[in-house]
């Protein structure tokens, strides 16, 4: 039995009016390609340009006492006092041998002044034995006097040591690392550019949702902290010179990529 021509016609009409449909979608699914492309395109120029001119971008870090950064500057900060220690030690041995040595001169001193004239031109045993002794006194004052030099000159040599090594643990207590020792601290990297043009004590701190937009306030500035430190930009990962800056953020905030400083960074947004 052969199938009507009706029953045959039927898949081929359906097809038929279903194209303008595909087509319709393709349109529209093309459409929508090309505009995800833009929107990433024009997002993609935006954040570069945006980075590009900002001076007002903060790296955020938290640190505790197990950081890696935390650890190494407190082992160099105890190493740096014990040398130091070791070092005043040392100064108080040599100044204890000059003492000592001043001593030895100052009573051989006296006893050749008391005796060494007595015994000028010795006739008795007895003055022989008193005329060695002062001699010996005289040797003894010889070889201590002898001895003060190169003491007095590693007394002077210590001294300076001392003094560069105190300037030493100065600048290590002045380590920004350091105040995460005893307590969990929260912390902003900021390049030397952008602490001169936009962060200051008591400067509001903006964090975004979605990297430029979404922003709404999340704490401030409470202190620039000395030292030098590099970190990477969290942007293009360049190598940046700055300082830390200690700040007081709330939420989650401080486990942002980054903070910005002064304002929202689309400041409508």
């Amino acid at each position: 039995m052969e199938a009507s021509p009706h029953v045959q016609r039927s898949p081929a009409r359906f097809w038929i009016a279903l194209q303008p449909s595909i087509v319709r979608i393709y349109k529209v699914a093309g459409l929508v390609c090309l505009t995800a492309i833009l929107v990433g395109l024009i997002g993609f120029l935006t954040v570069n340009i945006f980075y590009f001119f900002d001076k007002t971008w903060v790296k955020p870090v938290v640190f505790d006492s197990t950081h890696q950064k935390v650890v190494e500057a407190s082992d160099q900060l105890a190493d740096a006092k014990l040398r130091a220690t070791q070092l005043a030690t040392e100064k108080v041995d040599i100044e204890a041998q000059l003492t000592e040595i001043d001593r030895i001169v100052g009573v051989d001193e006296k006893f050749i002044a008391e005796v060494g004239t007595q015994i000028e031109a010795p006739k008795t045993p007895e003055m022989w034995l008193v005329r060695r002794e002062v001699e010996k006194a005289k040797l003894d004052k010889d070889n201590a006097i002898g001895r003060r030099i190169p003491l007095t000159k590693r007394l002077d040599n210590l001294k300076s040591r001392i003094e560069d090594q105190d300037k030493n643990v100065t600048r290590l207590l002045q380590s920004p690392y350091l105040k995460a020792m005893d307590h969990r601290v929260v912390l902003a990297f900021v390049p030397y550019k952008n602490l001169d043009a936009s962060v200051k004590v008591g400067t509001k701190l903006y964090g975004c949702s979605w990297g430029l937009v979404a922003c709404s306030n999340v704490g401030k500035v409470t202190a620039i902290l000395n030292g030098e430190v590099t970190d990477k930009h969290p942007h293009n990962d360049t190598v940046q010179r700055g300082q830390f800056i200690e700040i007081e953020v709330s939420g989650s905030a401080a486990g942002d990529a980054v903070l910005f400083a002064g304002g929202k960074p689309l400041w409508l947004f």
